[in-house]
């Protein structure tokens, strides 16, 4: 609002000057304007006077009193002289006429003159001359009224001056409501705007004039703004939402190298607010660093790179391409660290496969040779090694099996039935099947007992190859007159089966590995007991699609709990999983 002080100021200052200006021209040319006119209206009257007083003369009426009647009404005072006297006079009469001579000014009639006014010797009359038939008729006109009519026309002057000023003042209040105050709010509501605020408007639709009109196109302006601005924000808001759903990091840059936008993806794989760094300083990578270089040039490259960040290793292919206009570069960060773990696993996975088939059938080729080398003959050599044969035929089976139940385990094309399972009969049909095979390595199963039956939402086919594969697996790792316990507990919305080995326990580092394919925590003693190295991984796949969980607890010398667990029929579940 200062501005529009000073603009209230400079309007004020303004109209004064002009004003005062004004009233000094006027001052200024009051004198000479007055005296001209004045002297204007003089000579009109006394050439008057001489007028009606020549018409009288003619129409043959008496000098003296024509003169009385003439000046009476025009104000005048004539004087006629014949022969050097005095016949008529205004202001006197008989006698005294001749005191009029000492009125009549020679002077300007003895320089041959004839028309008026001219002023006498102080200033204090003007007078004209004629001759009208045989007399000299002087016209006289007192100059006091030139004087009275200069003071009032100053004294106007004056008053009119001060009259302007109040004028002027009043208009400018009047402005100020009109002009100024109109003024003020179309630069507040340009304030506003400036300052972000596309809601504020000039709102007065009635005023008609260019005030008005700039107050609509004010707030024309502002609601087209609005519009652009809601606009670009929804398209930001869009842009970023489509960066965030993006499973890809995603950064561009400006021509200088420094980052401008992120996605959720880097942010997160950076650990850091990545605005305005460079490349370098978010992901640490050189070949990163110079696709981004090579791209700023109008190069674009795709690079593979590695990212460590708190001991963790990802793997990433990275596309980087230039902007237009070289106003940046732009990069896409596809991780691609579950492609190489599915790799790794794959190239494991048939490295593992081989040497599981390949000892079995080295172990049948050698002694079928040996047999038809001549070791048949023996008796007792040869059932020795049909025996052999025979036990590694039956591994080479176990394994083909068991990467058949892994395949379809995990094959995404069959689906498992589930329905609510009996868990105390689906335990013990398993533990019965298992008993012989426990006896024969002097292991007792246990059951603990539970005061209700509990049921559980899944595949009865897949819990009974899961149990089976898990008591199975403490028979053999249970050490020769010890008991495997097997015990069935609700846990919440789940129900668990836990089945715990009094065996050696499997240190932490090897807890998260134990359900991989092929792993073995102790290969020597893995193939002694004759584990493929799948029954875990199967255990893990099958209770993926029957929505279940799988865990191990294990502590130094208290043994290993392997644990399932399934939706309880009391929560409701009733949605089907994937079938084998």
């Amino acid at each position: 609002m200062r501005s529009l002080g000073g603009l209230r100021r400079n309007l004020i200052g303004a109209i004064v000057t002009a004003i005062g200006a004004l009233v000094l021209v006027l001052l200024l040319l009051e004198d000479p304007l007055v005296q001209f006119r004045l002297r204007q209206v003089a000579s009109e009257t006394l050439q008057s006077a001489l007028d009606r007083f020549a018409e009288g003369i003619a129409r043959r009426e008496e000098p003296d009193a024509l003169a009385e009647r003439v000046g009476a009404e025009l104000g005048v005072r004539l004087t006629a002289i014949r022969d050097g006297r005095v016949v008529a006079d205004t202001g006197f009469d008989g006698e005294e006429l001749q005191r009029a001579m000492e009125l009549v000014e020679e002077e300007p009639f003895a320089e041959g003159r004839t028309e008026g006014p001219f002023p006498d010797e102080d200033g204090s009359h003007h007078q004209a001359f004629r001759e009208i038939d045989d007399l000299e008729v002087h016209a006289r006109l007192s100059a006091e009224m030139t004087r009275r009519a200069r003071a009032s026309v100053r004294e106007l002057l004056i008053l009119g001056s001060v009259m302007a000023v109040v004028i002027a003042l009043f208009l400018t209040l009047v402005l100020s409501r009109t002009l100024i105050a109109p003024a003020g709010e179309l630069t507040r509501v340009a304030d506003a705007l400036a300052a972000g605020d596309l809601t504020a408007r000039y709102g007065d639709d009635d005023r008609d004039d260019e005030l008005g009109a700039i107050g609509r196109a004010l707030d024309h302006m502002a609601a087209e703004l609005g519009e652009r601005v809601q606009r670009l924000r929804l398209e930001q808001d869009r842009l970023r939402t489509i960066l965030d759903a993006m499973i890809e990091a995603v950064f561009v840059t400006d021509a200088l190298g420094r980052i401008t936008l992120t996605n959720r993806a880097l942010d997160e794989l950076s650990g850091k607010d990545a605005i305005g760094l460079t490349a370098r300083e978010v992901v640490e990578s050189e070949e990163l660093h110079a696709a981004v270089r090579a791209a700023r040039k109008a190069d674009a490259r795709g690079v593979d790179l590695v990212v460590e960040r708190e001991g963790v290793r990802r793997y990433f292919r990275a596309q980087v391409a230039p902007l237009p206009g070289g106003s940046g570069v732009v990069a896409v960060l596809h991780d691609v660290t579950r492609l190489e773990a599915a790799d790794r696993i794959r190239r494991d996975f048939v490295a593992n496969a081989s040497h599981e088939l390949r000892t079995p059938l080295t172990a049948i080729r050698g002694f079928a040779e040996t047999l038809r080398d001549g070791a048949m003959s023996d008796p007792d050599s040869a059932e020795r090694f049909l025996s052999i044969i025979l036990k590694h035929t039956l591994r080479l089976q176990a394994v083909v099996a068991d990467l058949a139940a892994l395949s379809r385990a995990e094959s995404p094309d069959h689906r498992l039935d589930v329905e609510p399972i009996d868990l105390e009969d689906a335990v013990a049909d398993v533990v019965g099947g298992l008993t012989t095979k426990a006896a024969q390595r002097g292991v007792t199963l246990e059951i603990e007992p539970n005061e209700q039956k509990l049921f559980a939402i899944g595949s009865e086919r897949g819990l009974d190859q899961v149990l089976v594969n898990l008591v199975d697996n403490a028979i053999k790792y249970t050490p020769e007159g010890t008991t495997v316990r097997i015990r069935v507990r609700q846990d919440g919305e789940r129900i668990r089966i836990e089945v715990h080995n009094p065996g050696r326990g499997i240190p932490a580092e090897h807890q998260e590995r134990v359900f991989e394919r092929f792993y073995r925590m102790d290969e020597g003693r893995s193939r002694d007991v004759g584990g493929t190295g799948l029954g875990l991984a199967i255990v893990k796949h099958l209770m993926m699609k029957m929505g279940g969980e799988v865990g191990v607890e294990s502590r130094p010398d208290r043994g290993v709990t392997f644990w399932v667990g399934l939706p309880s029929t009391e929560t409701g579940l009733t949605a089907e999983a994937d079938t084998v």
